[in-house]
Formats: C-alpha cells, sequence, structure tokens
C-alpha cells in the first residue's frame, strides 16, 4: 500500500512502522496527545501572563514537535478523525484501534494531569462535580460571607421617555 519514495517504503500517514507493536502506538500515541493537551491548557489559561492572542504560536511549536517525534512510529495522528478519513479512504482499519484509544487516553491523562498537578484550581469536590454535571456552582461559606456584605441592589429606576421635537 505504501509508495516507493527515494528507496524507501513509505506508510500511510496513519500505519504503525513496521517494529511498532500496537501496544507501543497506542503509548506513542498517548504521550504525544498528552503533551499536545499540556500546551493548549497552558496556553490558553487566563491565569498566567502570556497574551491570549499568542497562543497559536506554542500550540503550533507542539504540534510541530509531536510531529517530528512521532511520524516515523506512528504517523503522528494525535486526534481520530485525521485517522479517520483515510483509513475510510483506503479502506485499511489494521490496528485503528490504536488511533483512537491512544488520542483519547493522552487526552483525558494531559487534562488530569494539568487540572490536579501542574496547575489545581482551589476548588471544592462539589464546585467540580457541579462543573460536571453543568450546573453553577453551590454558594461556599465564602461567597455566602461576602454576598450578606454587600448592601441590597437598589431596584431599577423607571425607564426615560426621550422626546424629540417636531421640525
Amino acid at each position: 500500500m505504501g509508495e516507493q519514495l527515494c528507496g524507501v517504503l513509505s506508510p500511510l500517514p496513519t500505519q504503525l512502522h513496521p517494529g511498532v507493536g500496537p501496544g507501543q502506538g497506542t503509548v506513542v500515541e498517548l504521550l504525544l496527545t498528552a503533551q499536545f493537551i499540556l500546551c493548549v491548557f497552558a496556553s490558553f489559561d487566563d491565569r498566567h501572563d502570556g497574551r491570549p492572542a499568542m497562543a497559536a504560536v506554542p500550540v503550533g511549536f507542539s504540534l510541530a514537535l509531536g510531529h517530528l517525534f512521532g511520524i516515523h512510529y506512528t504517523g503522528a495522528s494525535m486526534n481520530p478523525a485525521r485517522s479517520f478519513a483515510p483509513a475510510v479512504i483506503t479502506r485499511n482499519f489494521a490496528n485503528h484501534w490504536v488511533y483512537w484509544a491512544g488520542p483519547l487516553l493522552g487526552a483525558a491523562l494531559g487534562a488530569v494531569m494539568y487540572e490536579f498537578a501542574l496547575c489545581p484550581r482551589p476548588r471544592s469536590l462539589a464546585e467540580r462535580l457541579a462543573a460536571l454535571k453543568g450546573e453553577p456552582p453551590a454558594p461556599t461559606a465564602v461567597t455566602a460571607a461576602a454576598a450578606a456584605a454587600e448592601p441590597p441592589p437598589e431596584p431599577p429606576a423607571e425607564p426615560l421617555e426621550l422626546k424629540t421635537q417636531g421640525l
């Protein structure tokens, strides 16, 4: 299925190198995706002093670095959608699960590492569970005390009626 280029047999973009097994390929994809997700989270986190407009630069370098390191072993998919289209077109689904399991597990690992180990936010378990359920966070003792210290908001004023003079 590969093409002959410069005397070297080149595999399809999302095909394991002949010397790489499916387990090794899954680990490679997991690590590549985890490093990419960590870079994305760090680049777009509002707690850092960086400029969000410049986040594309480190994200692009991270993606390029991942491809440089992983393209020889697995084709450096780092995205199930990038592997699915070539597999459908070539009808070659051999070891295709590697390109789903590796990136999905790597993304989850990167998110958990960033949120809980590298840059944790001071949130309680109840606040984290509410975020997972899509609910607004429950008021804590600190937010309830801050709300009690503030005076109640004033009622809205009567709407102003604008009058124009006729010509």
